[in-house]
């Protein structure tokens, strides 16, 4: 099946910020990594099914917290983007070039594995009470715990399509990025 990349143009079906060729091009360059020789060392399909899983990632985890708005409703993806603005009021482009490249990097590491792990939630409770009548059930989880694993060169690569609220945050308490 071919690869449906956005262009920035809000591709209907769109599966991927970046392109094979594209992802290629930014391992060629980066030699001296581990990705690179992980991504070289891939076939054609599954280097297409680590750019879906790599695009899937980046926008179930930072897609609620891209700036501004979806640009329409048929694009494939959470980019393009309206009303979004950088820091120093400039707007965004319409597909940025450090979100392609957080998909080429995250694309090497999904071709080991899932980027996105199943977690057992019972591992990570810090504290339990239960009180049975007249009901309590009061249930805190450890720092960190959830399904998604952490890229720590993402956030700062991604800091600037970012709108400073962190992720796993239900207070959407601001968070810096950089």
């Amino acid at each position: 099946m071919t690869l449906i990349v956005e262009d920035g143009s809000g591709v209907s079906g769109a599966e991927s910020y970046a392109a094979v060729a594209v992802i290629d091009a930014y391992w060629t360059n980066r030699p001296q990594l581990a990705g690179s020789a992980v991504w070289a060392g891939a076939g054609a399909t599954f280097k297409e099914g680590a750019a879906r899983e790599a695009t899937a990632f980046l926008d179930a985890l930072y897609g609620p917290f891209y700036r501004g708005q979806r640009a329409g409703y048929v694009q494939g993806l959470m980019f393009p983007r309206t009303n979004a603005l950088d820091d120093a009021g400039y707007p965004l482009p319409a597909l940025p070039n450090i979100l392609v490249d957080a998909c080429c990097e995250l694309s090497a590491r999904a071709i080991s594995g899932p980027l996105a792990v199943d977690s057992d939630i019972d591992g990570v409770i810090k504290r339990k009470r239960e009180t049975i009548g007249p009901i309590t059930e009061e249930t805190e989880y450890a720092d960190g715990a959830g399904r998604f694993s952490r890229y720590g060169a993402l956030d700062g690569m991604l800091a600037s399509v970012l709108n400073g609220q962190q992720p796993g945050s239900a207070s959407g308490s601001g968070w810096n990025w950089r």
